[in-house]
């Protein structure tokens, strides 16, 4: 499959993360196989997946999951993560199941012993900026924010589909958050994780860990200030109040650690790019499919090789193949504007 850059494209998805967000949005639907376990999350995953190969044209696709066993950040920091509501049962049988699932399809699934999706993502983001390939991450989640570079995008997953996610480059994330590309893993240090339970500097939040780094450009860079006698830089840029919370030793640990936790491995064990190649065989995909009941039809089409299906925005429809069958008639035609879905947490527009 061509691309329009000429650059051939490698899209990793964040199989943890868009499967948890499939549950959520499909779990109306109540969907079971035969056998009566859940489906919507599953059924949603692999349609959102389909829909981003249509928007992105990739030729070739990685899917990345969590490793369910143990995680190495967690031995090394046992808050890590700590807090989070126990997960439905019916989320945990579809995520034990979505690795296995998606191999019987013939996609490429990677998960390695005590790493995460993000560890996969990372990887493969490497892997293809050493072959001289695009990359394009494909997530929900703010953290691959910080894989972002020249090679590297991340389309992240919002309320509207795929179709009304933004792609984020290097051009655009800076609308986003406020800080470059190659600067948004300090920036999360700084500011901290309550989804991972990661505290940064108390008192200091995503604007002001962004004024901070673009004066300074890096965590290094503000604590070599605050340390070498250039306290007045600081407090030029966020304030007396803010410079001392900088310095509290509690705050300096936090920061460490967070640096430390939220480095991605770039270097795991991945399958060659010629293992990951789209198109991927229309029989297969289907077969495994419907060993859990899943029937998706024509929204696959960039997956498989097959001509589109017409010139509806089949990203979003096939977000809804989870619903009663409309007439055609019924079925709208337009595309949902980027600009009509807020962001969940910060702009509307990316």
């Amino acid at each position: 499959m061509s691309t329009a850059s000429g650059t051939p494209l490698l899209m990793a998805i964040d199989g943890n993360s868009l499967l948890h967000r499939a549950h959520h949005a499909h779990e109306h639907s109540g969907q079971r196989d035969l056998g009566g376990r859940p489906t919507w999350g599953l059924r949603g995953m692999v349609a959102a997946i389909g829909g981003a190969a249509a928007r992105l044209g990739p030729d070739a696709v990685i899917v990345g999951f969590d490793c369910a066993i143990a995680s190495r950040r967690r031995e090394e920091y046992p808050e890590y993560k700590a807090g989070r509501a126990e997960k439905a049962d019916e989320l945990v049988d579809q995520l034990t199941g979505a690795a296995e699932l998606l191999r019987a399809c013939g996609f490429a699934v990677v998960q390695h012993e005590g790493w995460e999706a993000d560890d996969v993502l990372s990887s493969a983001a490497a892997l293809a900026r050493d072959r001289s390939w695009r990359c394009t991450v494909v997530t929900s989640d703010r953290d691959s924010f910080a894989l972002i570079d020249q090679t590297t995008s991340v389309l992240r997953i919002i309320a509207g589909g795929v179709d009304a996610s933004p792609l984020l480059t290097p051009a655009r994330l800076p609308l986003l958050c406020g800080v470059q590309a190659g600067q948004y893993r300090d920036y999360a240090a700084i500011r901290g994780d309550v989804s991972d339970n990661l505290p940064g500097v108390n008192g200091i939040g995503a604007k002001t860990a962004a004024k901070l780094l673009t004066a300074f450009w890096s965590v290094a860079d503000v604590y070599a200030a605050l340390d070498g006698g250039r306290v007045d830089e600081v407090v030029a840029v966020v304030g007396p109040a803010a410079a001392r919370r900088l310095v509290d030793p509690v705050a300096r640990t936090n920061v460490a650690r967070n640096l430390h936790l939220m480095s991605m491995r770039q270097d795991l064990p991945m399958p060659s790019l010629e293992a990951m190649r789209v198109p991927m065989d229309l029989v297969r995909l289907q077969a495994g499919l419907l060993e859990r009941d899943i029937r998706l039809g024509p929204s696959l089409w960039a997956l498989t090789g097959s001509p589109p299906p017409g010139q509806d925005t089949w990203a979003r429809i096939a977000e809804q193949e989870d619903l009663p069958a409309a007439p055609a008639a019924e079925v709208p035609a337009a595309p949902v504007p980027v600009a009509s879905v807020a962001e969940d947490d910060q702009l509307s527009l990316f």
